[in-house]
């Protein structure tokens, strides 16, 4: 089944599971390792998640497959939490070591999730038989 083909009921489901993931990676690692408080991270994690469930999951996946979404999805991530930092710090805050947990922290809960997304099947609903 097509991502434009699922009810909206599991777009929910799966945007809510993917920003409890990406929320709680941010909400540890971000306030530990830059200047960006729990609600930056909090706001950085759904701004992310919106963005990376439209495109990575709903388009990137489909098209090309678990690696090529997993790699946009920490490319994004990047640009995400770097544009966070500059936006609310007015420079780059995140430590070297917090750049390197956030982004593989996130690109490993992403191929998890992809993962998840391909062997879930959407309910079916009785009038599209």
């Amino acid at each position: 089944m097509k991502a434009t083909e699922m009810p909206v009921s599991k777009h929910v489901a799966n945007f809510i599971t993917k920003l409890v993931i990406i929320g709680l990676i941010c909400a540890i690692v971000l306030p530990n390792f830059s200047m960006l408080t729990i609600n930056d991270s909090l706001v950085t994690a759904l701004v992310l998640a919106l963005i990376a469930y439209a495109v990575g999951d709903l388009f990137i996946l489909p098209a090309y497959g678990n690696p090529t979404a997993t790699v946009a999805d920490a490319v994004l991530s990047a640009v995400v939490i770097y544009i966070a930092d500059l936006v609310v710090n007015g420079a780059m805050t995140l430590s070297a070591l917090g750049w390197i947990l956030a982004i593989g922290i996130i690109a490993l809960g992403e191929w998890f999730f992809h993962r998840y997304l391909k062997i879930t099947p959407a309910p079916v609903k009785e009038d599209m038989q």
